[in-house]
């Protein structure tokens, strides 16, 4: 088999061609057997997969005499997959076997005359097709690091006149040659898809991790993807209105399937307090009991001085019992309106932060040390050291120097006095900065080309259409319709989730109100809002993700 020969070089050539333009691998394998059977005159061929070098599979049965092509499943009714690991004891194995175990050429003149193989599998072909299997020439397919991939089979080589031939050296050295070319393409197709499996593995890890951090934020980043697939196959398919002439390559896909896990990647620096953050004096633990403790001691300090002023006969016990009962009765609506204050639903009045001021002026007596039982970096951050140590008269509620950690501060009336929400400046300012994280930690992995959008997607999600959001204020003309699925699906899958210590479960219509809201305030595009209701996106995720409790009476035209 010359490759100088015109025929033989032309069938190289388009070889070459499909393989830089077909992405359909399977189609490929099947060309590069036709060829090389072509150019060493071969009757037929069998070409078998190696799976993970534990599964032999028939993939392609073809003989030109017998006008037999059968490909891929067809042929596991005359040829079962092998599971391999089986046969390597035996004592006789198939010629396809002992390719692999062997890793040999088997290059026979007449395959019944030699009985060193089971021949079984030709004997059945030959005598339901009326057939007579001759020459065979079998050999393993292998990767550049000596991985099999594939056991190629040609048979009954014939001349112009029809005669059985053998394969001599010249054709079998050919014919492995162009078969060769089978192991780069599958090498280069399991490398790819392995390297695939491993960044979505990675990629699910992270945000795993990222949901497993707090048991509250649950499976925020598992339910963002699922929500922005369904959002963008809605747009796609938009027969009318602007998104009419959407579309998305598979690389948009892809791209918007991986920044959706990896949307809030950055949150791996959130910390847990923060994100957890139930009520406004939340940080490990809610400090509300320590001042609960506080009110106790002012409640037996009145019953004290009640008590003392009865044995001395200062007043008559009634006016004494009315005076320690008024005093209780104040405490406990005191202690009742921080306690309501320090839980973020409802929206804090000037006339709420003068009350808390007022509150936080009412004294106690503290007798025991402050500076006992703390770590050397809670000492070292206490600047008036005998302060603390001396029993001293402090404030109901206080803001101390020893509240401001780094950036963070702990005050109590500080964080009392936030108007809305649990989350005070400085913790915003940190949740906001996950953003910022998030597209640092995406530049610096190298995405190949066709995922470059995927920072862009990621890093819009809680930007504005109006241009008030963040980190980057882009407007709606700035970003992606990708890039603005993304900020839907995430506010979507935030109101509808039961598991948030901040807020109630909401009803799919006070949710659907809220991003009403956000589309006539310029919050979230409005285009796809509409298709987002519309085709019903909310309740296709709703049926599936969220409680049943949650799902009540929809009209979708009160909410465009």
């Amino acid at each position: 088999m010359p490759l100088n020969n015109s025929r033989n070089l032309s069938a190289i050539l388009e070889l070459n061609d499909l393989l830089l333009s077909e992405e359909d691998h399977s189609i490929v394998v099947e060309k590069i057997m036709d060829t090389a059977a072509n150019m060493c005159d071969a009757d037929g061929y069998f070409f078998y997969n190696v799976n993970d070098e534990k599964f032999l599979t028939l993939s392609y049965c073809v003989n030109k005499s017998l006008r037999i092509c059968r490909k891929g499943s067809e042929n596991l009714v005359y040829a079962p997959t092998i599971f391999l690991p089986e046969c390597k004891n035996k004592e006789q194995r198939s010629i396809a076997e002992n390719c692999f175990f062997t890793k040999e050429i088997i290059n026979l003149s007449n395959i019944y005359a030699n009985t060193q193989y089971d021949n079984s599998f030709f004997a059945e072909f030959d005598e339901s097709n009326d057939y007579a299997t001759v020459s065979i020439l079998s050999f393993p397919i292998m990767t550049r690091k000596g991985y099999i991939v594939g056991i190629a089979q040609f048979v009954n080589p014939r001349d112009e006149s029809g005669r059985t031939l053998t394969f001599t050296q010249d054709v079998q050295a050919g014919t492995i040659s162009v078969c060769n070319l089978i192991g780069i393409l599958l090498e280069n197709k399991n490398l790819t898809e392995a390297y695939g499996q491993l960044l979505e593995s990675f990629i699910e890890v992270l945000a795993r991790a990222i949901d497993a951090k707090s048991p509250y934020t649950g499976a925020h980043c598992q339910r963002v993807p699922v929500i922005a697939r369904l959002l963008a196959t809605a747009a796609v398919q938009a027969d009318s209105g602007p998104l009419k002439d959407f579309e998305m390559s598979p690389d948009d896909w892809y791209a918007l399937h991986i920044a959706s896990w990896l949307h809030d990647c950055g949150k791996v620096t959130t910390p847990e307090y923060i994100v957890d953050k139930a009520t406004k004096l939340e940080t490990i633990y809610n400090r509300i009991h320590e001042i609960r403790n506080r009110f106790e001691i002012l409640r037996r300090d009145a019953h004290i001085d009640y008590l003392k002023k009865r044995l001395k006969n200062i007043d008559t016990q009634e006016h004494l019992q009315a005076e320690f009962v008024h005093k209780v009765k104040e405490l406990e609506k005191d202690y009742d309106f921080v306690a309501r204050c320090n839980i973020g639903d409802n929206e804090l009045t000037q006339e709420d932060i003068t009350e808390l001021e007022r509150i936080s002026r009412i004294t106690f007596m503290r007798y025991f040390s402050r500076m006992k039982g703390l770590s050397w970096a809670e000492r070292d951050h206490i600047k008036d050291v005998e302060a603390n140590d001396k029993p001293n008269l402090e404030n109901l509620l206080q803001n101390r120097a020893d509240h401001l950690f780094d950036k963070y501060n702990r005050g109590e009336l500080y964080n009392l006095e936030v108007k809305r929400g649990t989350i005070n400046k400085e913790e915003r300012e940190k949740i906001n900065e996950h953003i910022v994280v998030t597209i640092d930690m995406l530049k610096a992995l190298p995405f190949p080309k066709e995922l470059s959008k995927v920072v862009e997607y990621a890093g819009a999600h809680h930007e504005r259409v109006d241009g008030k959001g963040y980190p980057n204020g882009l407007k709606g003309d700035q970003m992606s319709i990708p890039a603005k699925i993304m900020a839907i699906a995430d506010i979507f899958e935030a109101l509808t989730a039961n598991d948030r210590p901040y807020k109630e479960p909401k009803k799919l219509s006070e949710v659907l109100k809220i991003m009403q809201g956000m589309k006539n305030s310029g919050h979230i595009d409005p285009d796809l809002y509409k298709v987002f209701i519309t085709s019903q996106v909310y309740m296709d995720y709703a049926e599936q993700y969220i409680s049943p409790e949650q799902i009540d009476e929809i009209n979708p035209d009160d909410y465009l």
